[in-house]
């Protein structure tokens, strides 16, 4: 149920997408919660410490090269993670701007993620499911 990636810059720092004719590739995510903050844990990417109180924290990128500005805001059906980050590696590029909304269906078995990218010229927003295994 998940769109594939639609940016191929995207696919540079992860690994590719699957291979044709199995589009619903086994992907592992493991997230943990507690009232301070969500830990994320993805094959494909450093491991992610969201604080959850809203404020803005300035965390590296995956390339670990520049930063990259994060905010976690609790709302009532979802939490949504602002990303703010240099776009292309060199002091006074472009903006990229990723909204992440996470939800999770009301009987806890299935967490969506839509996830918008903004950059000056472009918008793309693509959706992740998971289905909880335990």
């Amino acid at each position: 149920k998940s769109d594939p990636m639609p940016d191929t810059m995207y696919w540079v720092v992860r690994a590719p997408p699957a291979a044709p004719g199995n589009p619903n590739q086994e992907f592992v995510l493991t997230v943990k919660q507690d009232a301070a903050a969500l830990v994320v844990t993805n094959p494909q990417r450093r491991m992610r410490n969201i604080a959850l109180d809203g404020r803005p924290r300035v965390v590296p990128t995956d390339t670990g090269i520049q930063t990259a500005t994060v905010t976690a805001v609790n709302q009532p059906d979802a939490l949504v993670v602002t990303t703010t980050q240099p776009f292309g590696g060199m002091p006074g590029n472009a903006k990229l701007t990723i909204r992440e909304t996470w939800s999770v269906s009301p009987d806890g078995k299935v967490l969506t993620v839509r996830t918008v990218r903004q950059l000056p010229a472009r918008t793309t927003t693509d959706t992740q499911v998971y289905n909880r295994r335990s």
